[in-house]
């Protein structure tokens, strides 16, 4: 599992990958994966598809603060800008 450490509207994780967001709702990653949010959903264009559930994921990833690990809660974490 990657480690994610998040920054204002940049994550990065301990493998490389960046992730940057676009708009409230458009994410995109330094492999080119683009992800999409709606509502507690996240749909990535690879295919992948998680949901939020408070600081955790249905990828089985957890996130406290500005600290995560897996893609999942980077993503659906809903108390900062994120």
């Amino acid at each position: 599992m990657r480690f994610w450490n998040i920054f204002g509207n940049t994550a990065t994780s301990d493998t490389g990958e960046v992730i940057q967001k676009v708009s409230d709702s458009t994410f995109v990653s330094s492999t080119g994966t683009v992800y999409n949010r709606f509502g507690s959903t996240t749909t990535g264009s690879d295919g992948s598809v998680y949901t939020a559930m408070d600081s955790f994921s249905t990828d089985g990833s957890v996130r406290m603060g500005n600290t995560a690990t897996g893609i999942g809660s980077v993503f659906n974490h809903s108390d900062d800008k994120w």
